[in-house]
C-alpha cells in the first residue's frame, strides 16, 4: 500500500471517529458536512504530498531523498 494512502488513513480515520462521536446524535446534517470537509482536507494533504510524510513519520520510515547518500 502506498504511503500516501496510509497517511490519509492515519489522518482521516480518527477525524471521522471524532466527528461521528461529537456530531451524529446531535445533528446528522452537520456530521455529513464535517465529513465533506474532512474529505476535502485529506485531498489537499494528498495533493501537497503531506499524507506520505505523515505515513513516513508514524511508520518510522525515512524518505528516499534523505536516506540516499547517507553513510551506513
Amino acid at each position: 500500500m502506498s504511503p500516501s494512502i496510509i497517511g490519509a488513513l492515519i489522518a482521516g480515520i480518527p477525524a471521522v471517529i471524532i466527528a461521528y462521536l461529537a456530531l451524529w446524535h446531535r445533528a446528522a446534517p452537520v456530521f455529513w458536512f464535517a465529513l465533506a470537509l474532512i474529505i476535502v482536507g485529506l485531498g489537499y494533504l494528498a495533493a501537497t504530498g503531506a499524507t506520505a510524510d505523515i505515513a513516513n513519520f508514524f511508520l518510522g520510515q525515512s524518505l528516499a531523498s534523505q536516506s540516499a547518500g547517507m553513510p551506513a
